[in-house]
């Protein structure tokens, strides 16, 4: 095929028809509201597939399309080029459609500040973090690439419904599970990795699809069995994917629905409490299972009585925050840096048991300590609060299950982000976060201004 290429006649008519199908796909965008309504969530659901989880799909043609290649310093000019042509073509092609829902872009951002104060201070903190960063240089390219997903997910969150976000996410989670059945990747312990690059994110999205798909399964009649027969499809991956975390994390989500029909009765301010009720005792259910109950933990769920090793290297990422950098951290991807050697930040944290070296936190509230030091967490931790009380607004305003999309997101990411990171990775964790932030800003200004 590259031969052929080659050849200058096939190569130029190869441009004409690739020019041609361009125009095409342009004009119908201008004529057709649908059909560049559908082309933009089919751009969106590319993107937000590609940067799955916290480290994106394993398949070839999605990491060359991963922002992530911007941080690398290995990756080619050809490939950066490319990609720049390749988001610059989306663009294009949406212009027509982008021009009407973009004129109230900046109204939607100035919501946004005023909704979620905390959250954008955290963003500036983010983005002047290359001024105390040891190597500037990749803090300022892991900024760049961190605000263009950021931009794409504040576009999401103010234009697209809460019926529209669940129904991404769920075709999204689909996609995963089947594909990662197919491909199953087992690591060399056996367990699958599906299309990503490790069991536990893997388990984690295989909890994420069944629980999406069981409420659609008993939402919509007209496609319970299709429903069904994905949530079988996430149980058999999450069964093989080996993590007992994430087994966990499923029963927690599923009951979790139930629980939010119950809360949506209450007052905002009893529906809060319960709420965070809910969250402190699912997160010292998983402690428990986990760290306490030996028979469970090693024979049933497979695992070690530390969390894979994860609590003895914890207090040494936190000392080391403490003793150089307390407040402001290291800067965006300035404490994991293994390619310096002995200037690296995070030298010598290590588990001393198993001799495990780790390559980030394993939990997303630390990346942030270590990144943006103890007021970039706070403003976070303060940020998360804040949408659990919007979310809980939403979820007694709103029609359900869309209205609890918000809170099962912020569960979601929680409970996931205690054992894994995620929340500053180039990945949907982040992404979501800023779509639910801005879309809650939006619609409580919306209700304001009805009343």
């Amino acid at each position: 095929m590259k031969e052929i290429l080659k050849v200058p006649m096939f190569a130029f008519m190869l441009l004409c028809v690739a020019a041609m199908a361009f125009i095409t796909v342009y004009i119908l965008v201008a004529r057709d509201r649908k059909f560049a309504a559908r082309l933009e969530k089919i751009f969106v659901g590319i993107l937000f597939f590609s940067i799955t989880s916290s480290s994106g799909v394993t398949p070839q043609i999605f990491q060359k399309i991963h922002p992530s290649i911007f941080l690398n310093s290995q990756t080619t000019a050809p490939t950066i080029v490319g990609q720049l042509v390749i988001y610059s073509g989306m663009i294009l092609l949406l212009f027509p459609r982008l021009n009407k829902t973009t004129k109230n872009f900046v109204n939607a951002c100035i919501k946004w500040i005023v909704g979620d104060s905390f959250f954008c201070l955290f963003l500036l903190m983010m983005t002047l973090s290359p001024l105390w960063s040891q190597t500037p240089e990749l803090s300022f390219r892991a900024v760049l690439t961190l605000w263009g997903i950021t931009l794409v997910s504040i576009y999401v969150g103010k234009q697209y419904s809460w019926a529209e976000i669940y129904g991404l996410l769920r075709w999204l989670s689909c996609l995963l599970a089947v594909w990662g059945v197919v491909q199953k990747n087992p690591s060399s312990d056996g367990c699958w990795t599906g299309i990503l690059s490790h069991k536990n994110p893997f388990s984690f999205q295989m909890a994420n699809t069944a629980s999406l798909w069981i409420l659609y399964a008993v939402k919509e009649k007209k496609y319970r069995y299709f429903s069904l027969l994905i949530t079988l499809i996430a149980l058999i991956g999450l069964q093989k994917g080996c993590s007992g975390a994430s087994r966990i994390l499923t029963v927690i989500l599923i009951s979790f629905w139930v629980y939010l029909s119950l809360l949506k009765r209450l007052p905002i301010r009893w529906a809060f409490f319960c709420f965070i009720l809910f969250l402190v005792g699912s997160i010292c259910i998983s402690i428990i299972v986990l760290n306490n109950l030996e028979a469970i933990v090693v024979d049933g769920l497979k695992k070690d009585m530390t969390l894979t090793g994860r609590t003895n290297f914890w207090p040494l990422i936190i000392d080391r925050i403490n003793e150089k950098s307390p407040i402001f951290g290291y800067g965006m991807a300035g404490f994991w840096q293994s390619s310096r050697g002995l200037e690296d930040p995070a030298y010598g944290i290590i588990d001393i048991k198993s001799g495990f070296v780790p390559p980030h936190s394993h939990n997303g509230f630390i990346d942030i300590l270590c990144e943006l030091g103890w007021g970039g967490l706070s403003l976070f931790f303060l940020s998360f609060i804040n949408n659990i009380f919007r979310g809980i607004k939403c979820l007694i305003k709103e029609d359900f299950p869309e209205s609890a999309l918000p809170l099962y997101l912020l569960t979601f990411m929680l409970m996931t982000n205690l054992t894994e990171g995620g929340f500053l990775a180039i990945g949907t964790y982040w992404c979501f976060y800023v779509v639910l932030s801005v879309k809650l800003s939006w619609d409580t200004n919306a209700r304001d201004s009805q009343y």
